[in-house]
């Protein structure tokens, strides 16, 4: 019995599984970054801890609810519906 077709589907096998790893990894890599907060948004949990209820400035001067959640080292207000603090 030859073992040419056996070799040619580990081949064929290991191939794929390589093809996948790369994808894999340059789809994480292509992931956007989180964006840096805005300054309102650190402001807005000076002096507050993680879970406080705050209000926001935005950018065109409304305002907008928000809680202070830990992003790092530093406390940022979030919009939004989150779970935990």
């Amino acid at each position: 019995m030859s073992s040419q077709p056996l070799r040619h589907r580990l081949l064929c096998s290991t191939a794929v599984t390589a093809a996948l790893w790369i994808a894999a990894a340059q789809a994480q890599a292509a992931s956007p970054a989180q964006p840096a907060p805005s300054k309102q948004a650190i402001e807005a949990c000076q002096g507050k801890k993680a879970g406080d209820a705050v209000q926001l400035t935005l950018d065109n001067g409304t305002t907008a609810k928000a809680t202070c959640r830990q992003m790092g080292k530093q406390l940022v207000a979030k919009r939004g519906a989150s779970i935990g603090p």
